[in-house]
C-alpha cells in the first residue's frame, strides 16, 4: 500500500533528511552543507510510504515568486514506481488548498530528471546553471483551473 503523509514529528523529519541523504550526499555526493538549509524550517515535508516504509520525499514552500517546489527525492530501491509523480501531484494539490491564490508552480530540475516534470506539465525557462555541481534547469507550471 502507498500513502502520502505531511511530515510534522520530528521522527517524520528524521526519516525525510534520511532520505534525502541517501539520494543527495550519498548517491550524488553533494555536500550536507547544500542539501540542508534554513528553508527546511519554512517548508512543508511530504513521505511517501510504501508499505509502512518512507521510500521518497519532496517538500515545497511559499516564495515571492509562487510556490517552489524541491527535494523530490526517492530510494533507489523504491525507483521506477512513479512515486516522484505521486510526490510532486500531492505537494500541488496541497499548495493549492493552502494557497488557493497562486497559480505559480517552479522548481530547479536536475537536467536528468527534466521528462519527469515536464510529464507533470512543467515547462522550462532560462539557461541551465550549475547547482551542488550538478547541471539544473528552472521549469515552472502555471494552474488554470
Amino acid at each position: 500500500m502507498v500513502e502520502i503523509t505531511q511530515a510534522k514529528s520530528l521522527e517524520e523529519i528524521h526519516e525525510v533528511f534520511a532520505i534525502r541523504i541517501e539520494v543527495f550526499v550519498v548517491e550524488q555526493a553533494c555536500l550536507p552543507s547544500e542539501e540542508f538549509d534554513e528553508l527546511d524550517a519554512q517548508a512543508k515535508h511530504y513521505l511517501l510510504w510504501e508499505d509502512g516504509k518512507p521510500v521518497a520525499t519532496g517538500r515545497y514552500r511559499k516564495t515571492e515568486k509562487g510556490i517552489k517546489v524541491e527535494r523530490i527525492a526517492t530510494l533507489a530501491s523504491a525507483r521506477g514506481k512513479g512515486y516522484a509523480s505521486q510526490i510532486v501531484q500531492h505537494i500541488i494539490q496541497e499548495a493549492k488548498m493552502a494557497y488557493p491564490e497562486l497559480t505559480y508552480f517552479y522548481l530547479h530540475s536536475q537536467q536528468t530528471v527534466m521528462p519527469l516534470y515536464a510529464s507533470l506539465g512543467f515547462m522550462p525557462y532560462g539557461e541551465t546553471f550549475i547547482e551542488a555541481d550538478i547541471v539544473h534547469q528552472a521549469m515552472s507550471l502555471i494552474i488554470r483551473d
